[in-house]
């Protein structure tokens, strides 16, 4: 199969460059720019006080102990910065991702559940941030949870959005992937899942495929010639001259919503 006549695979800094520095923070977003991702996957959490703030874990170290980040107002957040091993690096909000990098990029937004002060402000306030920002043909909204993909598609259906799953997913005798919700025209399964049979069948059905985690290039070249739509690594410093071997790069930061079906 010729990549070339699938579009341009585009590499994703999963959390920005994690081997580099602290993931989810603008010295990892940084380094996965500099070393040539299309964009960054970043994971968005509330805090008690409803502020949308960039965060994979549910908790977080303070002194000893792991507490609940959705326990915690964004000022008291800020007291001190997150760590993790040798990195450290302060918690961005998601409103400040989006003002250091605007459209120079391009996101994997993903959602986590988590504890809110009120039913769908976490979606309430991604919906708001990409509109506020001009950003909706910029990212894709990703989530494990099909509520929650669907909730935003309700509030703002011109944001794109995309079902993450891994091998504990349901998926119905015969399917390759999980029923996708309403108004979900995108997938992101785990590499393990994204055999050759899957990006096929996807391809055929008009379903871009967006494979996680992508560390070995030999697989990222693979996963490119299929014309996966993107891959997401933690290297990216090693995936995207890989990927760029067999796919050209978009000649601009690329537009998401051209890329699903309409």
């Amino acid at each position: 199969m010729n990549s070339a006549h699938l579009g341009p695979t585009r590499v994703y800094g999963h959390r920005g460059s994690p081997r580099r520095a602290l993931e989810n923070t603008f010295e990892s977003f940084d380094r996965a720019e500099a070393e040539g991702a299309d964009g960054f996957e970043l994971d968005v959490r509330l805090t008690s006080d409803g502020e949308a703030v960039v965060h994979h874990d549910p908790d977080l170290l303070r002194g000893e102990r792991r507490v609940a980040l959705s326990s915690l107002p964004l000022l008291e957040l800020r007291q001190e910065p997150s760590r993790r091993g040798e990195f450290s690096g302060e918690v961005p909000t998601l409103r400040e991702v989006f003002l250091r990098y605007g459209g120079q990029v391009s996101y994997l937004v993903e959602l986590k559940t988590c504890p809110s002060p009120r039913p769908s402000l976490l979606e309430f306030r991604v919906a708001t941030l990409l509109t506020r920002f001009h950003l909706t043909g910029k990212a894709l909204v990703l989530s494990f949870s099909t509520e929650m993909l669907r909730r935003i598609r309700e509030i703002e259906p011109q944001i794109e959005t995309c079902l993450l799953f891994d091998g504990t997913a349901y998926r119905p005798e015969g399917q390759l992937w999980p029923d996708l919700p309403k108004g979900c025209r995108a997938i992101a399964p785990q590499a393990a899942l994204a055999s050759d049979r899957l990006l096929a069948e996807a391809r055929s059905a008009e379903i871009p495929v967006h494979v996680w985690t992508v560390n070995d290039p030999v697989e990222a070249v693979r996963f490119a010639a299929l014309g996966a739509a993107s891959v997401i690594t933690d290297v990216p410093g090693e995936i995207v001259p890989a990927v760029r071997g067999v796919s050209s790069p978009p000649a601009s930061s690329p537009d998401l919503s051209a890329g699903a079906p309409g």
